[in-house]
């Protein structure tokens, strides 16, 4: 059923139906023009994709009417900006199990130049629409694609894992990397313990670094496939989600240690002592100076230190709280490796009076 549209072509639909395809063909030409109009007005040779294309579509037992359709699709299209300069045909299924609605729209107006619709955010703006249009016609929200771990499969994909028998690589990968990331969490982890819990999965990654020799972007192996964490699932697995939105923690300045543990392919997982560190905390109110040692593979504190230090504010009255980032203490730190010799940070070259000896 054609839910709604804007073309001057006539509804397709009946003379498919009837066995021509002349409908069909006239809408493409209607499509073609527009293009063609745009191509003759501006002197570029730079390729477009003008041709939009999406699905909206209910959860199984779900249904609309044609008018219900029609508004959800009209106030889809134009929180993605297509106004009626653009041409678009909205048409209804229910060959499967659940009603759903394909669109296709013409991101080239017809206004004047001949302007294209942008594409920037626009999953980010997808979604929110469909939000807004799920509270409007009382439908079930669906989860966002950052609260879950499913992905989209190409037609190549779906074609690939029929004919090898198994599930896409794809899914395989995300599977393995979900819950290693899952896992880490939940025992409060950062990015070393994520690469071990992987390289278990015989997962590895592969990172790109920026001009200061951070990362900004992430791949993953598997099974000799590459695939980047953008292309994998943009909205969890790419390396800014897994640091700021998955809350797996990294220190930059690890960054050539964590490199050299990335490289490992071994599945030795015994206690690394290279990563073991004692940090001697002074915390300083007036003449008064505390110092505590902690031991620790990585920045955080365990319960019972925090604890300590808690009751050692309500004695002392001295403030020990940690004012950092990533619950790194915000002044007097000094950081030992065991087997190196203790070198203060050239901010704070104070003489500290400390046995650098492991206890």
């Amino acid at each position: 059923m054609t839910i709604d549209s804007n073309c001057i072509s006539s509804d397709p639909l009946p003379s498919l139906l009837a066995g021509s395809e002349d409908a069909i063909l006239e809408m493409v030409r209607e499509f073609d023009q527009v293009e063609i109009l745009r191509r003759m007005s501006i002197d570029s040779d730079r390729p477009i994709k003008p041709v939009f294309h999406a699905m909206m579509s209910l959860r199984p037992g779900e249904s609309l009417t044609p008018a219900q359709w029609r508004t959800a699709v009209r106030k889809y299209i134009s929180d993605l900006d297509f106004t009626e300069a653009c041409k678009y045909v909205a048409v209804m299924h229910r060959d499967k199990d659940h009603e759903h609605v394909h669109i296709v729209a013409n991101r080239i107006s017809l206004a004047e130049g001949f302007p294209m619709v942008k594409d920037s955010d626009e999953r980010s703006i997808s979604m929110d629409s469909v939000s807004e249009i799920e509270d409007r016609l009382g439908l079930r929200k669906a989860p966002r694609p950052s609260e879950t771990w499913g992905a989209a499969l190409t037609h190549a994909e779906v074609k690939a894992s029929i004919r090898d028998g198994e599930l896409p690589i794809k899914h395989r990968m995300i599977a393995k990397i979900a819950g290693a990331i899952e896992h880490i969490k939940l025992i409060d982890g950062d990015m070393f313990d994520l690469v071990a819990a992987l390289r278990k999965q015989k997962v590895y990654i592969h990172l790109t670094l920026n001009d200061e020799g951070q990362p900004k972007g992430i791949s993953y192996e598997y099974d000799g496939k590459h695939i980047s964490g953008r292309q994998l699932k943009r909205s969890r697995l790419t390396w800014q989600k897994i640091t700021k939105q998955e809350g797996i923690s990294y220190d930059p300045e690890t960054i050539h240690e964590l490199q050299e543990e990335i490289s490992r392919r071994d599945q030795d997982e015994h206690q690394r002592s290279e990563r073991l560190r004692y940090f001697y905390l002074v915390f300083q109110a007036g003449a008064r100076r505390i110092p505590i040692k902690v031991k620790s593979a990585n920045w955080r504190l365990d319960r019972d230190t925090r604890l300590i230090l808690e009751a050692l504010e309500a004695l002392l009255g001295i403030d020990l709280t940690f004012k950092g980032a990533n619950n790194r203490p915000s002044k007097y730190y000094i950081e030992f490796t065991p087997g190196q010799p203790l070198v203060l940070p050239a901010r704070k070259q104070q003489e500290y009076e400390f046995d650098p000896q492991p206890a």
